[in-house]
């Protein structure tokens, strides 16, 4: 045992003294490792968060159940729950997520759709309505099972053979005959509107009968035909107006030249004949008196003098004769 640890040591002994050795000269300056680059990790919460964003942009807008992430049958009260939990992991200022404002608007319209209730009934008869074919479609497949399990048997019951038949093919939609068939416009040996004219430039018309269907045309025959009928009865109306206005005219010339004069027509007449008769007497007597008839405001001031009183029209007396006169003169206007 001895031998064996001293065989041990007597090996190791060189490398000690080698290394004791070299610890004597100078040691060369080492390189410090450059620093290992470590991504960080997120954490559970934040990865939480950027899974609710991604499945909530990736659920279909018009099913608000799926970006809620809730069954339709779930009551008002658990949803409301539901919605609060995820808009607070959802919320922009708390995930970092860069589409997070777009998750929250999503879920935000979302719960404002369910709590409609006239939107929430509408969507909810059409999550019916899918369940009710989905299980139709189940309960159809295992009878159409049965109904082969039966044939096997050499068992035949009513109705195997129209589960057995299967849905109908659809068939393919053909095309119509005016598809396929070309337009007098567009027969062999008919000119081409694309060709060159060397002569003159015409117009190329009307293209519509290139492209109209048959609908078409028949809505544009009877428009025209409603067109033509609507002329001619203008132009009958117009005769029939002009023949009752000759017919009217001729009443009246028979009415004026034939029948007697009302006595409200005479009364009116015999105003009308006073009324001349008046202004033809004033305009007589007028023409017979060339005098001018009575002014109040000319007539009673004709011949007299307006007397104007003032102080420098005044004059002082100078002695007793002068007194006599009186002190204002008389002036003409």
């Amino acid at each position: 045992m001895e031998a064996a640890v001293h065989g041990v040591e007597g090996a190791v002994l060189p490398n000690v003294y080698q290394n004791g050795f070299n610890s004597t000269k100078e040691a060369a300056p080492q390189e410090e490792p450059e620093p290992e680059l470590f991504l960080e990790e997120p954490q559970p919460c934040q990865t939480r968060s950027y899974g609710l964003v991604t499945r909530i942009l990736a659920a279909d807008t018009n099913s608000p159940y799926d970006v809620l992430g809730v069954n339709w049958k779930m009551s008002t009260d658990n949803m409301k729950k539901r919605y609060w939990k995820l808009s607070l992991l959802v919320h922009p200022d708390k995930c970092p997520h860069p589409s997070a404002q777009e998750a929250f608007v999503k879920l935000n319209n979302a719960f404002k759709d369910l709590q409609d209730p006239d939107k929430r009934g509408a969507i909810d008869e059409k999550i019916k309505k899918k369940d009710e074919m989905e299980q139709f479609e189940i309960e159809l497949k295992a009878m159409r099972e049965a109904a082969e399990w039966r044939r096997l048997q050499g068992i035949s019951l009513a109705g195997d053979e129209e589960l057995l038949a299967g849905p109908k093919e659809a068939q393919a939609p053909k095309r119509d005959e005016w598809m396929t068939t070309l337009p007098p416009e567009r027969k062999a040996g008919v000119p081409m509107h694309s060709s060159f004219s060397m002569n003159g430039k015409e117009g190329r018309g009307d293209t519509s009968v290139w492209t109209d269907t048959p609908l078409d045309r028949a809505q544009k025959a009877q428009q025209s035909y409603l067109e033509a009928y609507n002329k001619t009865k203008a132009i009958a109306e117009g005769d029939d107006v002009k023949s009752k206005n000759l017919d009217a005219s001729i009443v009246d010339k028979y009415n004026t030249s034939k029948r007697s004069v009302s006595l409200v027509q005479k009364h009116r007449d015999s105003k009308k004949e006073k009324k001349k008769q008046k202004q033809h007497e004033k305009e007589e007597w007028e023409g017979n008196h060339p005098w001018k008839p009575w002014d109040r405001e000319k007539d009673l001031s004709a011949g007299r003098q307006k007397i104007i009183i003032g102080r420098a029209n005044c004059t002082v007396p100078s002695s007793r004769r002068e007194l006599k006169t009186p002190m204002y003169k008389w002036q003409d206007l």
